[in-house]
C-alpha cells in the first residue's frame, strides 16, 4: 500500500511526521523509568528488585498492584523501601490509612504508591528524613 502526503504536506513534512508516529508507535508504554534513584540525600542505592507476587500482602494484591520495586539503601543506616504502585492515588491512601504501626517501619504514599519504609538501624529523624526525600523523589 502506497501512502501519498496530504495536499498541504511538503514530502519532506510528510516524511518527518511519518518518522514520528512511526517512532511513537514502536516505542513501550509499559516501559518506564527506575522508580528509585540511585542516591537520594546522603543515602546510596545497594539493591533494587522487583517484589515477587507471593510476598505482596493480600490487602495490597486485593487493590490491584500495577507494580513493585524494593531498594535497599545505605547511609548512616540502612532503609529498605518497598513500593507498591496503584492505579490511582486514592487507593494509595486507604492503604496509608490502614496502616497499623509496627516496630523499625513507616507506611506513606506519593500519588499512586504507597511506601513502606524498614531500618532496623535508622532513628525515627533519619527515617522521617529518608522518607520526606523519598516522597519527594516518587512525586517526579
Amino acid at each position: 500500500m502506497q501512502m501519498v502526503p496530504p495536499k498541504f504536506l511538503s514530502r519532506r513534512g510528510f516524511l518527518c511526521t511519518a518518522a514520528a508516529v512511526t517512532t511513537v508507535s514502536c516505542s513501550n508504554p509499559g516501559e518506564k523509568t527506575e522508580l528509585l534513584p540511585m542516591d537520594i540525600g546522603e543515602w546510596h542505592r545497594m539493591a533494587v528488585e522487583n517484589i515477587p507476587a507471593e510476598e505482596h500482602p493480600s490487602e495490597l494484591k486485593e487493590r490491584g498492584i500495577k507494580r513493585t520495586r524494593r531498594g535497599i539503601y545505605q547511609g548512616a543506616s540502612k532503609i529498605t523501601v518497598s513500593v507498591y504502585e496503584f492505579g490511582a492515588g486514592a487507593v494509595a491512601f486507604e492503604m496509608v490509612q490502614k496502616w497499623r504501626p509496627q516496630p523499625q517501619k513507616m507506611a506513606m504514599h506519593a500519588g499512586p504508591d504507597f511506601v513502606i519504609l524498614e531500618s532496623t538501624d535508622a532513628d525515627a529523624k533519619q527515617m522521617s528524613a529518608f522518607a520526606t526525600l523519598i516522597e519527594a523523589s516518587l512525586k517526579k
